[in-house]
């Protein structure tokens, strides 16, 4: 037996669960199918209730297991109802236990039963191909998922989805736009097995078509545009891919090679915290981090996702309007009431002078704004043989902490944070750098990962050399 088969062979005994999980979790589902099914018995509207998701077809993994409920209803309900009959069915059914309020294409009921993640969620009650939620095809995903897999294929899935989870590639909300659990299953039933996926996946090209049917390349490609095209079997007209950001659709196609390379179980473990700490206190760009933390009230991790990466992309945006080189960024939470986000600068300090180019001398109108805005900060004004104004002075922000910490203080006009966090950062944010953000980020694993993330290599996608 090569290291390849050894490795996979030994990851397969990980993803399985135990005898004693799969109880206790078929006690939850059945529960859980029990107080949807009594509180949809009178429900205006509702069909059926349905078992979905990785626990009905089978694929969930060993530790990682969430439960889906779908309860059906008639396709007269207008879908202001179907929301809200579907969330007060979810209230009703967990009544005693933790729950709120998830957002798809419209709001469901998220929550925990014994420790176990639950949905409860609304769909019409429609034949194939006659959509009329988003919702509507997953029971027709369990119902493909069944008809196909076996035992083994199951467990394909599973060595998939760990991979997935150990190389941080695994999920389609906002926070990771990767691979959702769907698509693992769909990239299994294409490829065959776990080695077959990853056997095809290292040789992905950008905009390349999965599809279980033979399809036009030259029409697909007309009617979408991302880094990977997958046709989602029970519905051809829609693209699985679209949630796969362009960073993550890459690093499946490296993280590939470099495990069929180099077979390792670090590829399905992922790296404890200590590991990751250690690796960040020898990174010779850890002085170059830049972080900003700052509290905030909970809301729906989608939002907040939304909030934060709005943000982070537009705080970037001003930092490099200021003439700082930013290499890397990421936000980051716990998705409770702490934030934050990591940027890799080139440099945390520039020259204290620039050179401002203005306009040329012919733009009347122009080189006035330009000389009133800039007469009294300049040092030097000049004609250039380019025919352009040109004044040498000192820089407002040459420290990037202080340009970070005035842009969440809304000390800068169009500071880039989001509206919904703008007065919460404003009021609470930190600023820390290299060694000191490596500290404080110790006993908070959501930062630690996000600061590894920004400053390390990534040896799921390069090798560990």
């Amino acid at each position: 037996m090569n290291k390849l088969d050894e490795v996979i062979g030994e990851a397969g005994r990980l993803v399985e669960p135990t005898l004693s999980e799969e109880k206790e979790v078929r006690r939850v589902a059945d529960n859980l199918r029990r107080r949807v099914e009594e509180a949809a018995k009178d429900a205006e509207g509702a069909v059926s209730v349905e078992l979905g998701g990785s626990y009905a077809k089978g694929t969930w993994l060993n530790g990682f297991v969430d439960i889906d409920i779908f309860v059906k209803f008639s396709t007269g309900l207008s879908k202001k109802r179907l929301e809200e009959v579907g969330i007060e069915i979810g209230r009703r059914a967990l009544e005693g236990h933790r729950w709120f309020l998830r957002y798809s294409e419209h709001p469901y009921v998220e929550g925990v039963m014994d420790g176990i993640k639950v949905n409860v969620v609304a769909c019409y009650n429609v034949a194939e191909g006659r959509w009329q939620s988003a919702a509507d095809r997953s029971p027709y995903h369990t119902k493909l998922i069944l008809s196909h897999f076996n035992d083994e294929m199951r467990r394909e899935v599973r060595l998939l989805k760990r991979f997935m989870r150990g190389t941080g590639l695994y999920g389609a909300e906002i926070k990771t736009q990767g691979f959702s659990g769907y698509v693992c299953e769909v990239l299994i039933l294409k490829y065959g097995s776990f080695r077959g996926v990853l056997e095809a996946a290292s040789k992905f090209r950008e905009g390349d078509i999965v599809s279980i049917e033979n399809v036009s390349e030259e029409q697909v490609k007309k009617l979408f545009r991302t880094p990977l095209i997958i046709l989602d079997p029970v519905d051809p007209a829609r693209n699985l891919g679209a949630a796969i950001s362009l960073e993550k659709a890459a690093s499946l196609v490296l993280a590939s090679r470099a495990f069929l390379n180099d077979p390792r179980m670090v590829f399905f473990k992922g790296r404890d915290a200590d590991d990751v700490h250690r690796q960040l206190e020898g990174s010779p760009l850890l002085g170059n981090a830049l972080v900003a933390v700052f509290r905030h009230e909970p809301r729906m991790v989608d939002i907040l996702w939304g909030q934060l990466k709005r943000s982070e992309h537009r705080l970037t945006g001003q930092l490099s309007k200021a003439g700082f080189n930013v290499l890397r960024s990421a936000s980051a939470s716990d998705e409770g009431g702490s934030s934050g986000f990591v940027f890799l600068l080139e440099s945390l300090e520039l020259p204290k002078d620039q050179v401002k180019i203005g306009p040329k001398v012919d733009m009347g109108e122009d080189v006035g704004i330009f000389l009133k805005r800039n007469r009294d900060r300049v040092k030097l004004l000049w004609v250039g043989e380019d025919w352009r104004v040109y004044g040498s002075g000192e820089r407002r922000y040459y420290w990037a902490a202080e340009l970070l910490e005035a842009l969440l203080a809304g000390k800068v006009s169009g500071s880039g944070v989001a509206p919904g966090l703008k007065k919460e950062a404003e009021a609470s944010s930190k600023i820390l750098l290299g060694g000191e953000a490596l500290e404080y980020a110790g006993d908070r694993r959501w930062l630690l990962e996000a600061l590894w993330k920004v400053v390390s290599t990534d040896e799921y996608s390069f090798g560990s050399g």
